[in-house]
């Protein structure tokens, strides 16, 4: 009889797994509660079992998507040098690195900015909302397999704590208001953080909407 993974109590609709370290082939444990499944083996992590982790991602999502929108819309920064008051945007950022010759770094806050958070919050609300609806939808695996990569990707942190030194220079030069735009993205990036604790793909498999496709 094959060992069974340790640590506390889920319930999954396939009966084996292997370690990714160390190939142990074992069955999976019978969960009822948030669990942490490890290899019986090497104790490696296999994954981790949080009851309801679908449910409180789609509705993390739903909320990052309208502070992405909100971050996008509004001014992140307003600046008051010299009687001049300046405030740009995201995409303010992006055009104003490109307008100063910088051509690659503007490409690059664009796609890690903006175009890959978007991105990657449409594929989760792709996945969740018709597994929410019990429904299995369209390229799921390929979709699975983008969102992964777009995690990677997706840099709003970095955005963050750039920001954040940028704001201590130029208050040394100017009157600096933060706006926002700035404060929606920041919870965007709590909200992302905060998605990827929870969130685990084999949840997307294990769904019971695979019962009856």
């Amino acid at each position: 009889m094959l060992p069974a993974a340790l640590h506390l109590p889920m319930a999954f609709h396939m009966d084996l797994t292997a370690c990714p370290h160390c190939d142990l082939l074992q069955r999976e444990p019978q969960c009822a509660t948030a669990c942490v499944v490890r290899c019986r083996r090497c104790g490696a992590m296999l994954y981790r079992a949080i009851p309801g982790a679908l449910d409180a991602t789609l509705a993390l999502t739903l909320a990052a998507a309208a502070l992405f929108a909100i971050g996008n819309v509004f001014p992140v920064l307003s600046l008051d040098l010299q009687g001049q008051a300046i405030a740009t945007t995201l995409f303010g950022i992006a055009r104003a690195l490109q307008a100063a010759g910088m051509d690659a770094v503007a490409a690059l806050v664009l796609l890690t900015l903006l175009v890959m958070p978007a991105l990657q919050i449409a594929a989760r609300l792709y996945l969740l909302l018709p597994l929410r609806l019990g429904r299995i939808p369209p390229a799921f695996a390929r979709a699975a397999r983008a969102l992964d990569t777009l995690r990677r990707w997706s840099m709003v942190e970095v955005f963050v704590l750039a920001a954040v030194v940028c704001m201590h220079r130029l208050a040394q030069i100017g009157q600096i208001e933060v706006d926002l735009g700035f404060w929606a993205i920041a919870a965007v990036m709590l909200l992302l953080a905060t998605m990827d604790s929870l969130f685990d793909a084999r949840d997307l498999w294990a769904h019971p909407a695979w019962r009856n496709p």
